[in-house]
């Protein structure tokens, strides 16, 4: 029995070896989530303007043109959940703070990550922010290895490239990520498509734990005599065209109901005319052109609210 485990532990031994090494190595590749926070953190004492919000934001709102010292928090898919979470624990550290931005798209109230394709997601947010949605698996190994995070194939093939991998690219200092390109892949066929993606995300039971983020987000802020903004980003023709217009409707609602509720600014640039098919890399991706048309418009627009 001693030589049989001690043959299977001269077995396991370069395994477990490799599995530390992958793991070391693994933590030090610099994603979204990691990048994110280590560009806020080192900012947090200047920041003038806090953007929160999912890819329309992220990739449609470039601090760079805001006359105050913005940053970009927003992240891929991001949900209101985290919108309003993320920042808590850093509001006692941003004393220069003015406005908080939050993002509400025609998916937002009804969406969390854990119910779909991309409930990965939710275990970055645990290993690089210390922020859990509650409905987690708490021994989920996604939660604590970054083998299991990235999935072991896509770590091997970290690996084979000796972990020199870029999965930041195009991200700036500011939080916001350029998509730089004029070409376009907008069509009314990819547009049905991907309203149809957006419905489906779209859960009743979510709606009003949604909202209630939102209003005790904002009671927060405003108690710091922060202004809150909610703004709709704008998609192009071909994206709102097929839309459901009876959910469109009840977001555009419950908005109004919170803001009258806590007396904060709406600003709604769904249809917005200002922005054309040049302006967007896809139906609801503005690339950098259109980015820096709509930063302006905010510039001018929302950050004369308060």
């Amino acid at each position: 029995m001693k030589q049989l485990l001690a043959k299977s532990l001269l077995f396991l031994l370069p395994l477990i070896v490799f599995f530390i090494y992958l793991e070391v190595n693994l933590s030090t590749i610099q994603n979204s989530y990691s990048y994110k926070r280590q560009c806020f953190e080192q900012q947090l004492d200047s920041i003038e303007v806090l953007v929160l919000g999912s890819s329309q934001v992220v990739y449609g709102i470039n601090p760079a043109f805001f006359t105050l010292h913005g940053f970009n928090l927003s992240n891929v898919s991001q949900t209101l959940y985290y919108d309003t979470h993320l920042p808590l624990a850093y509001l006692d550290r941003m004393p220069r703070l003015k406005y908080v931005m939050i993002n509400i798209s025609y998916f937002s109230f009804g969406e969390q990550l854990i119910d779909g394709r991309e409930a990965w997601r939710d275990y970055y947010y645990s290993q690089y922010w210390d922020v859990n949605f509650p409905e987690m698996e708490y021994l989920d190994s996604k939660r604590f290895s970054k083998i299991f995070l990235y999935t072991p194939m896509r770590s091997l093939s970290y690996f084979w490239d000796s972990f020199q991998v870029d999965l930041i690219k195009n991200y700036e200092p500011s939080g916001y990520a350029r998509i730089d390109t004029t070409f376009h892949t907008q069509s009314d066929s990819t547009g049905f498509l991907r309203v149809r993606t957006h419905d489906d995300c779209i859960l009743e039971k979510r709606i009003a734990e949604n909202q209630r983020d939102v209003e005790e987000f904002i009671r927060v802020l405003q108690a710091r005599n922060i202004t809150p903004v909610l703004v709709t980003p704008p998609v192009c023709e071909t994206y709102s065209k097929f839309i459901n217009h009876e959910k469109m409707q009840q977001n555009y609602d419950r908005v109004q109901s919170i803001c009258s509720k806590y007396n904060c600014k709406y600003f709604n640039y769904f249809s917005d005319n200002r922005f054309t098919r040049t302006d967007f890399c896809d139906n609801d991706h503005l690339n950098f052109i259109g980015a820096e048309k709509f930063s302006r418009i905010i510039n001018r627009e929302v950050l004369v609210a308060r």
